[in-house]
């Protein structure tokens, strides 16, 4: 999954020379809490966030967007992985990331964005999931996935991860009750398996 697949396009933008009061009505009324900041060639040069906006919007000055803005903000580009956008996120301590292609601001990545990517990938919004033990990842997967297809559960997805306490498997079905998956995936000799479902 890339920055693409998940940024929020088009972007919502403030212009440097907008006053704060403005840029903050602007995010209420669009229900955002970052505004990339363009130049009036279209250059992003700056990043505002509703925290600051709002910290500088009871100052009877109502000082420009460029004088509380953050300039050259970090960026990522759309075809970047969404977990190295994430990483970048978590490293630099930032809620969002401008997304750049070739100069222009084409979207923007939040905190928001990699949480439903998140969620998504692991199954949430299915009915059902089942978490399997693996101790060996490249060798069982491909016969899980038989095993499940077998059942004639339909798949949302499969997900494999790998952590400190071993390998795991996370297979999500559009299907209340995942009991017959649990027993064929016994009786192929997955023995640790959990079962959960939505509700």
């Amino acid at each position: 999954m890339l920055v693409r697949d998940r940024m929020t396009q088009p972007v919502i933008t403030v212009g440097p020379r907008a006053n704060v009061s403005g840029a903050l009505k602007l995010m209420f009324r669009r229900k955002v809490y970052r505004l990339p900041v363009l130049d009036e060639h279209g250059r992003l040069v700056g990043i505002v966030t509703r925290g600051t906006l709002l910290q500088h919007g009871t100052e009877e000055a109502d000082p420009l967007v460029e004088a509380v803005m953050t300039p050259t903000p970090f960026t990522t580009h759309p075809l970047t992985p969404i977990e190295h956008a994430a990483v970048r996120m978590r490293d630099l301590r930032v809620g969002a990331l401008p997304v750049l292609d070739q100069g222009r601001l084409v979207g923007i990545i939040t905190e928001s964005d990699i949480f439903d990517a998140f969620l998504e990938l692991l199954g949430a919004r299915s009915d059902a999931r089942v978490t399997i033990a693996l101790t060996d990842i490249a060798q069982q997967l491909p016969r899980l996935v038989t095993v499940a297809a077998s059942t004639g559960v339909r798949m949302h997805g499969v997900t494999a991860l790998s952590n400190g306490a071993g390998s795991f498997a996370i297979v999500s079905i559009d299907h209340a009750d995942p009991n017959a998956l649990v027993r064929a995936l016994h009786e192929a000799g997955f023995t640790s398996t959990e079962a959960h479902t939505r509700g």
